[in-house]
């Protein structure tokens, strides 16, 4: 046994104290009475009616003295160590969209949480506890704490996400606590069906009373003054008749109404076609309630392009450049030769071919076959170096994003080039899309005014790759990288990240989730991105030097989650489980206040009846 306070102990001075007291208090009151003689027949008559008002005064001091020893406990607080009884536990629970599924007036999330603070309140004290909320970006609220009130404050503040979980991360990190104790007892508290879980407890929470109906790859077109919606529709897991309506914009009756009988996980397709001169959103709805709102209802919006820009091209020859951007662009195209560039302003994009201004202009700029150097670009010209032969370009293998967002659609085969320019110190992030060994020839990035820049180190016209079926698909992705959209798309669904572009008019973006949480995004690089947890309409507020903007995108309900009864095949940890426990802890702290508690009244009620009786 030990205590938490051994100090406390101090407090049974107070024993030797209470003895004094009832060794050196006057046992004897004076009190004027009316007759000695009555007074003396009195006391005979008490005497023989209390044969035990003797002891009182000792029955008084011992309760005393076993209270002062009760408070003494209280006050250190003594703990009993009791041998292999605690363990270390591992909890996991659930945070996927399909969590949210209410019945019985309680969501599947909620019930976890329950579940696993029954657990936590049931282990003994000694026993440590880690935390693991299995969502989209799987977290660790806490790591190995033997404090259960704090354990159980955290686990009661999680929530449940509205995207997928990721199962894979969250085996990992769960597998590296198992090889650091394979004695650890691990819980998983989900709605999946799993098919082998080998050292790990499957506490599935799924019903069969959770009936879901959900819409899926919504659709949506628009030509000739009609808007035409398309959707796919499922039951999950009964027969149900389903209402579906589309309303326009923010009307308050429904454009249209259509009626679907579906069997039990059958999946169909509805279209509903309504008139319209223009529409700003649309908004299609399963009317019949379930057991997840979520995936009930789909929003899409119609943005146009309202991002209208104006090219310069300074060059002596910009014929395959004039070609190309009037099949790929509305916009406005103007041109002059480069003794006639005198930094004309008002253009968003710039392109220079072979030929490099004495400063960059403050837009989007492209430097074809640049052969010096220019401030602010973010590289240096080394000059031109001329080949014997023509050499093929090597396109870049990068996995990253931004790579494969500017590559797509290039093929990258049977590109030569004779001559280029060489490029070296970089002092600006670029990606590189094509380079022979290892020296860039097309790249992009964001220059030193933190403008888009894309470099293009050869002479197009020396190239064959402008007879080639890659130049205007490349061609296509960097006009879309230096002017692009702020928002690419406004269909998402829950889970994925939001790419915004930034563009050098703009000074801050925020992005607002459908909660009403702010979402600030660095516009230091060339696309901000956030990432998607909610389902729902997300609102993108820009300020821009030209004034401010307002976007908006849906977050969708993931198909995937409203199966209610999705399963895993495998979720298991590798190793030999072990069973060894640790010294778990007792601290009677209650069992000695409620002792207390009897003690003092005991005494209070021995006093009274010496007080009124014995007397």
């Amino acid at each position: 046994m030990t205590f938490v306070n051994p100090l406390g102990l101090l407090c049974l001075i107070g024993i030797p104290i209470i003895v004094v007291i009832y060794i050196l208090r006057n046992r004897f009151n004076e009190q004027t009475v009316t007759s000695t003689y009555l007074w003396t027949l009195s006391e005979k008559f008490f005497k023989r009616r209390n044969p035990f008002s003797g002891l009182t005064g000792i029955i008084s001091l011992v309760l005393q003295l076993l209270t002062v020893v009760a408070i003494t406990l209280a006050v250190a607080r003594p703990v009993f160590v009791l041998p292999e009884s605690a363990g270390e536990y591992c909890i996991m629970i659930d945070g996927s969209g399909s969590m949210d599924m209410r019945s019985e007036g309680s969501t599947r999330f909620e019930r976890a949480k329950r579940e696993a603070a029954k657990l936590i309140r049931s282990a003994k004290d000694g026993s440590s506890f880690t935390l693991v909320l299995v969502a989209d970006e799987v977290t660790l609220p806490y790591e190995a704490i033997t404090d259960k009130k704090l354990a159980l404050d955290m686990l009661d503040e999680l929530e449940c996400t509205d995207g997928t979980a990721s199962y894979n991360e969250a085996l990992s990190m769960v597998q590296s606590c198992f090889d650091d104790n394979r004695s650890v007892i691990v819980y998983f508290y989900t709605d999946k069906e799993i098919e082998t879980h080998d050292s790990i407890e499957i506490v599935n929470l799924s019903s069969q009373k959770d009936h879901n109906y959900s819409l899926s790859n919504v659709k949506s077109s628009f030509m000739s003054g009609q808007i035409t919606v398309s959707a796919d529709v499922v039951s999950h897991n009964s027969d149900a008749t389903l209402d579906l309506e589309l309303y326009i914009d923010d009307g308050k009756r429904p454009a249209a109404i259509q009626q679907i009988t579906l069997g039990a996980a059958e999946k169909s397709s509805v279209s509903m076609t309504v008139a319209a001169s223009s529409y700003e959103s649309y908004r299609i709805v399963i009317t019949n309630k379930d057991s997840l709102a979520a995936d009930n209802e789909f929003i899409g919006y119609n943005v146009e392009n309202d991002e209208a820009y104006s090219v310069l091209i300074v060059s002596e020859t910009p014929f395959f450049l004039e070609a190309a951007l009037d099949v790929l662009t509305d916009a406005s195209v103007d041109t002059v030769k480069p003794e006639d560039y005198n930094g004309q302003s008002g253009y968003g994009l710039y392109i220079f071919q072979s030929y490099t201004p004495d400063e960059l202009p403050d837009a989007a700029v492209w430097l074809i076959n640049s052969s010096k150097s220019v401030g602010d670009s973010g590289f240096g010209a080394r000059g031109v170096v001329e080949l014997a032969d023509p050499v093929e370009l090597s396109m870049s293998q990068s996995t990253a994003s931004s790579a494969k967002k500017l590559l797509s659609g290039v093929a990258g085969r049977d590109i030569y080039v004779s001559e280029y320019v060489k490029y070296s110190g970089m002092y600006t992030k670029f990606t590189t899309l094509f380079s022979y060994e290892a020296n860039p020839l097309i790249f992009a990035g964001v220059n030193g005014l933190g403008n888009r820049e894309v470099v293009i180190g050869f002479d197009l016209h020396k190239a064959d790759i402008s007879l080639s079926t890659d130049f205007v698909a490349l061609l296509g992705n960097l006009l879309d990288y230096s002017c692009p959209d702020i928002v690419d798309r406004t269909v998402y669904t829950c889970g994925e990240t939001v790419e915004v572009n930034i563009t050098s008019q703009i000074k801050s973006v925020k992005a607002v989730s459908p909660d009403g949480e702010e979402i600030y995004i660095d516009t230091a690089t060339d696309i901000g991105s956030f990432a998607l947890d909610k389902v729902g309409t997300y609102r993108i507020d820009v300020n821009a030097e030209d004034g401010e903007k307002t976007y908006m995108i849906y977050s969708g309900a993931p198909e995937s989650e409203g199966n209610p009864a999705s399963a895993l095949e495998s979720f298991s940890l590798v190793g030999e489980r072990e069973y060894e426990m640790s010294e778990g802890r007792f601290d009677p702290i209650v069992i000695v206040l409620i002792c207390l508690a009897l003690l003092l009244t005991a005494d209070w009620m021995v006093y009274c009846y010496e007080k009124y009786q014995l007397r």
